[in-house]
C-alpha cells in the first residue's frame, strides 16, 4: 500500500505539521531553562531569618521576598528564629546589604530566644538586597530578598 499524494492534504495539515516539527526541533535543540541569578540560601539549623512588614508578640507577619515601595511601606523587619542551644549572650548583629554596600549594622534586638531588627523605608531602594545575621564573626545566616516599584 503506498501514501497517498500530498496534494490531497489539507493546508491546515501542512501548516500544523510544520509548526510541530519546528517545535520539536527547538526543544531538543536551543531550549535552555532560565537559570536563578541568586544562589540558593544554606541554613545552618542555628538560625533561620524571615523578612516581614510587622512583628508581633507572637512573631513575624506579612512574610515574603519581594516587598513593593509605596505609601503604606515605612520599615521593613528581619526577624531571626536562634536555636535553643545558641549562646545569646554574645550580642548578635543584622547587617543589612543593598547590592555588595552595607547599608545599616543593627544590633539584633532579643525577645523570647528570637531577635529582630528593622530598617525604615527612607533607606530603602529597589533592587536587590540581602542581610547577615552574625553573631561576632560567625555567620549565622543570610537571607535575601528585593524590593520593587509598585
Amino acid at each position: 500500500m503506498s501514501l497517498p499524494p500530498l496534494n490531497r492534504l489539507r493546508k491546515g495539515v501542512v501548516f500544523f505539521s510544520f509548526v510541530f516539527f519546528c517545535f520539536v526541533i527547538y526543544r531538543l535543540f536551543f531550549f535552555e531553562t532560565e537559570r536563578e541569578s541568586a544562589p540558593p540560601e544554606e541554613e545552618t539549623g542555628r538560625t533561620r531569618t524571615e523578612m516581614c512588614l510587622l512583628v508581633a508578640s507572637s512573631g513575624p507577619m506579612n512574610i515574603d521576598t519581594v516587598f513593593y515601595l509605596n505609601d503604606n511601606l515605612n520599615r521593613i523587619f528581619a526577624y531571626s528564629f536562634l536555636a535553643p542551644d545558641l549562646d545569646i549572650s554574645d550580642t548578635i548583629w543584622h547587617i543589612w546589604y543593598y547590592g555588595s554596600d552595607i547599608v545599616k549594622k543593627t544590633v539584633c534586638l532579643v525577645e523570647n530566644s528570637d531577635c529582630f531588627s528593622s530598617l525604615l523605608a527612607d533607606s530603602l531602594q529597589k533592587g536587590n538586597w540581602s542581610l547577615d545575621t552574625r553573631q561576632g564573626d560567625i555567620l549565622l545566616n543570610v537571607r535575601q530578598f528585593k524590593i520593587e516599584k509598585k
